[in-house]
C-alpha cells in the first residue's frame, strides 16, 4: 500500500519524497499499537537452540536452508534461468550487476548483522527502553542517503511527480501502521527478519517466505499500489488484515492478571 518497506521509506525521504511523511506517522503509530500489545503479555514465545541430535547430528541443520535457497536463486539468475520472469522495463529492470549487487549486499549484511539494525527496534527501545543505541543507526541511514542524493543531483522536494510513489496520504499513513503493527509483534522489521533468516532462525526464514508470498498475492489479485494510487482491492486488504492482526492480538495476550501473576512468580523464585 505504501510502495515500500521501512527501509524503503527512509530512502525515498533522504530523496526528497515527503509522502513519506504520512508513512513516518503510521510507521510511529504501528509501532506505539504494537508496544501496547507487547505491555499486555503478547509473546511468540521463547526461541531455542538445536542440539546436534536434534540436527540430524549437524548443528542447526535446517538453519542453513535459506542461504541454499539464495544460492540456488543466484545461480538461476546469473544463468538467466527461464524458470525466472525478467522485468523488461519499469523499476524491476532497473538493477545493479549480479556480482556488484552481491559484494555490496554482503557488506552491508555484515554490517546489520554487527549492528543489529532495525528500523521498528530503535523507536520500539526508544519508546519502552530510553535506548537510542539502534535509532542511531535509522538516522544514520538517512543523513547519508540524504548526502549522497544533494552530490549527485538526485535530491527534488515534494509530493508528486516522485518515483513509485503516490499522494494519497491516508492509505500511505494506514498501510505502514498495518505493516509495523506486524513487526513489532514479529520482534523486527523486514530488513531484520531477512539478517535474522541468515543466520539461521527458522522463525525469520518463514518470515521471509510469507513476505514473498504476500508480495506474489498483491501483485496478482490487484492489491498492491501503483504511482496511481490505491486499488480498491489493495484497500480492502488493508481493512481486512487490521481486522486479522486484531484478533491475533487479541487473543494473543495474557490478562492483566495472568502478568501480575507471573511478575509475582518471578519475584518469588528470584
Amino acid at each position: 500500500m505504501f510502495l515500500g518497506c521501512p527501509t524503503r521509506m527512509v530512502l525515498i525521504l533522504a530523496s526528497g519524497d515527503l509522502n513519506a511523511l504520512f508513512g513516518i506517522g503510521g510507521f510511529v503509530v504501528g509501532i506505539l499499537i504494537g508496544i501496547v500489545c507487547l505491555q499486555k503479555g503478547f509473546s511468540l514465545k521463547r526461541s531455542y537452540k538445536q542440539t546436534r541430535l536434534e540436527g540430524f547430528l549437524f548443528p542447526a541443520l535446517e538453519g542453513f536452508l535459506f542461504p541454499a535457497i539464495n544460492i540456488v536463486l543466484f545461480i538461476m539468475l546469473i544463468s538467466s534461468s527461464a524458470l525466472l520472469l525478467f522485468s523488461k522495463e519499469g523499476p524491476g529492470s532497473q538493477h545493479a550487476p549480479a556480482f556488484i549487487a552481491l559484494i555490496i549486499g554482503l557488506v552491508v549484511g555484515v554490517i546489520c548483522q554487527k549492528t543489529r539494525l532495525c528500523m521498528v527496534g530503535g523507536f520500539r527501545d526508544l519508546i519502552l527502553f530510553k535506548d537510542y543505541y539502534l535509532l542511531l543507526g535509522f538516522l544514520a541511514m538517512l543523513v547519508a542517503a540524504f548526502i549522497g542524493n544533494l552530490a549527485f543531483g538526485f535530491f527534488t522536494p515534494g509530493f508528486t511527480d516522485q518515483s513509485v510513489a503516490h499522494t494519497d496520504g491516508l492509505w500511505n499513513f494506514l498501510g505502514m501502521v498495518l505493516a509495523e503493527w506486524g513487526s513489532v509483534l514479529l520482534g523486527g522489521c523486514p530488513m531484520r527478519q531477512l539478517i535474522l533468516s541468515g543466520e539461521g532462525n527458522i522463525d525469520s526464514v518463514i518470515t521471509i517466505f510469507g513476505m514473498l508470498v504476500g508480495a506474489a498475492f498483491c501483485h496478482n489479485f490487484q492489491l498492491a499500489s501503483s504511482s496511481k494510487g490505491p486499488t480498491s482491492n489493495g484497500q480492502i486488504a488493508v481493512i481486512v488484515c487490521f481486522f486479522i492482526l486484531g484478533i491475533i492480538s487479541y487473543y494473543s495476550c495474557k490478562d492483566d492478571k495472568d502478568i501480575e501473576n507471573k511478575l509475582k512468580g518471578d519475584v518469588s523464585i528470584g
